[in-house]
């Protein structure tokens, strides 16, 4: 079921020019930028809204645009992604907020803004005040989420009007604070300011625990919120709840550009209270959400998949934090499709019940690519490798542990017997392919194994297709077999001295 949310704040038209510089201009030292594109972004309010349609929300958004191209412009962005806006209000004499970044060889050069940031018309006011409380009466939200750009729309008084409209009706309020003065959010579900928007709103500088704890404090009496947080960048998020402080660490592994990263957080926090989460799951995601689109270049969303993808890849869904409630988050939508059992396990959080679950026969081979092309449509990246793996030694275990690092589901295709002696005679292999079956499904590191009777696994690559190819550094300057089929290949080290022949021969020297 997707959760009704309502979006009012300041809606904002980002517009990039993209372009080159390779002189000066000789009518003033200055740039000259040769145009060669030009982009539009949804910023603001907007970039909230598009948050939630992401996390698959009803979305409505409620603002201001002006009565010029822009606001069309702006209307028809939000209306392509599926974002209700007939609670936009169509201003006359008011430009629709825009800012237009010129960006030359990947560098902003200037930035011009086309606004007005007066407070919003008594028309306006009462426009945005009608369409709420009828919001609330007729499509039942369960959340609404004011995001405060300080650009004039959530003056004082409106935003003191719909906090009220929601408490009211028992709709969860919450808000991303502008300015130095929190009075105008008192009595909101909570808020979302960073460390030193708290700083500067309490008068309270965090430097420790004690500090924090302090702030947080300070900032449930000053607004009289129903839980008091504060985003900590790096170190994650912090919330007060029934007098009890708790903190979320950050999960983000790279970070490439923290642009929206904050609409980000309080569209998917809106998400999961939409829902009926409690606020520490809550917090979970929306820290998994915030590294899903710090990863990213530019102004960003974050899907459930991907963020279902992100806490799988980093073993992240073994939490205390991630337990059966929150992964219905990621599952209930995914009742329709035809996986298989041992796929349905992996999204339930359920550890096989057998280890052989893992292995795919070829009864079953064509129910499970069905799955996989789900899970890739879904944002998992497959990870395929294939051997012998006879006699399994430390050599093998780090190989695969390190193959299964480059993704979020790893695929070993297996030889046969029959494969393995025409490889290398009759004497092999030493373990035979059930025991060698058996022992890779044992493996956490191992998602499925599924054998091939042909030398090579070029018919299997082609039929998986998956999106890393992995072989060993040996390979180094080779051909590899079914690479054609993949995305790419890549290569991993051997633990120097660690081999199935290297062991064979210890053996025998015995």
């Amino acid at each position: 079921m997707k959760p009704k949310i309502l979006v009012v704040g300041d809606l904002i038209l980002d517009h990039y020019i993209w372009g080159n510089c390779e002189r000066i201009s000789p009518e003033a030292p200055v740039q000259v930028i040769d145009v060669k594109k030009e982009s539009l972004n949804l910023g603001g309010a907007c970039n909230v809204a598009n948050n939630l349609i992401h996390l698959e929300s009803s979305v409505w958004i409620c603002g201001m645009v002006g009565d010029d191209s822009a606001g069309k412009t702006l209307k028809n962005e939000l209306e392509k992604k599926g974002i209700r806006t007939e609670g936009i209000f169509l201003h006359p004499n008011r430009p629709t907020t825009q800012k237009s970044r010129i960006i030359a060889g990947h560098q902003q050069v200037a930035r011009v803004d086309r606004e007005d940031k007066t407070q919003i018309s008594k028309e306006g006011k009462e426009f945005i005040l009608k369409f709420v409380e009828s919001l609330i009466h007729t499509a039942k939200i369960s959340c609404i989420v004011l995001s405060d750009y300080q650009k004039g729309v959530l003056s004082d008084n409106l935003t003191q009007n719909l906090i009220a409209l929601a408490k009211r009706a028992k709709v969860k309020i919450l808000a991303d604070p502008k300015g130095r003065d929190y009075t105008k959010y008192k009595g909101a579900t909570l808020l979302t300011p960073n460390k030193k928007e708290a700083t500067e709103a309490t008068g309270i500088t965090i430097n420790n625990q004690e500090s924090l704890e302090q702030c947080l404090e300070a900032l449930n009496k000053l607004c009289d919120l129903e839980i008091s947080l504060i985003t900590l960048s790096e170190d994650g998020i912090a919330f007060l709840q029934n007098n009890i402080v708790q903190k979320i660490p950050t999960i983000a592994r790279e970070v490439f550009d923290v642009t929206g990263a904050g609409d980000t957080v309080i569209a998917s926090l809106a998400y999961m209270l939409a829902l009926g989460e409690p606020i520490s799951q809550s917090v979970y995601f929306a820290n998994a959400a915030a590294a899903v689109v710090v990863s990213k270049v530019g102004s960003a969303t974050a899907s459930k998949q991907e963020i279902f993808a992100y806490l799988k890849r980093n073993n992240l869904l073994d939490s205390t934090l991630a337990n059966a409630e929150f992964l219905k988050v990621f599952s209930a939508e995914q009742e329709n499709y035809d996986f298989t059992s041992q796929i349905r396990k992996i999204l339930k959080r359920k550890k096989p019940n057998f280890y052989l679950d893992k292995f795919i026969t070829q009864e079953n081979f064509n129910a499970f690519l069905e799955s996989l092309e789900q899970l890739k449509q879904d944002g998992f990246k497959v990870v395929f490798t294939n051997g012998c793996f006879d006699l399994l030694h430390l050599g093998h275990l780090d190989y695969l542990h390190k193959a299964r690092n480059l993704g979020d589901l790893l695929i070993i295709g297996l030889n046969s017997d029959s494969s393995i002696k025409g490889l290398k005679g009759e004497s092999r292999p030493i373990n035979a392919q059930q025991d060698r079956i058996a022992q890779l499904c044992a493996l956490e590191c191992v998602d499925f194994v599924i054998v091939f009777e042909e030398q090579t696994p070029k018919d299997l690559i082609a039929k998986i297709r998956p999106d890393v190819l992995v072989k060993g550094a040996d390979y180094e300057g080779k051909e590899v077999v079914g690479s054609a089929f993949s995305k790419e290949v890549r290569l991993i080290d051997f633990i120097k001295g660690k081999s199935t022949t290297t062991l064979i021969q210890k053996i025998k020297e015995s």
